[in-house]
């Protein structure tokens, strides 16, 4: 007589994931749905180009604060040094949200992924 073996093979129902287990459902990839999308060349651009004017305007603010902050109380304006600081703050503060904003969505969509 002849020993039949049955090895526990697993079935498809209860084989591991074929990423090795690691998701068990992909979420969207935005690169490839980036590329592919109608328009999104365009959206790019002009994501782009509001940076940039949004980064030309805090220099403009900038200057300007620091012209206040040094003209205004020498000319008379009691409340002008004030005025100048908080819109150098406010500047300085916009273009560094301007310049963080990408790394933070990355940061925080691959935080959720």
């Amino acid at each position: 007589m002849t020993a039949v073996a049955f090895a526990a093979v697993p079935t498809a129902a209860w084989a591991a994931p074929p990423n090795g287990g690691k998701d068990v459902v992909n979420g969207p990839d935005i690169a490839e749905g980036a590329q592919n999308a109608p328009g999104s060349q365009a959206i790019q651009d002009l994501i782009n180009t509001i940076g940039f004017y949004a980064i030309i305007a805090c220099l403009i603010g900038l200057l300007l604060s620091g012209l206040i902050l040094a003209m205004g109380p020498r000319l008379g304006f009691t409340q002008a040094s004030t005025v100048g600081k908080v819109g150098i703050f406010a500047s300085l503060g916009v273009a560094f949200l301007v310049g963080i904003s990408a790394t933070l969505i990355n940061f925080f969509y691959n935080a959720g992924a």
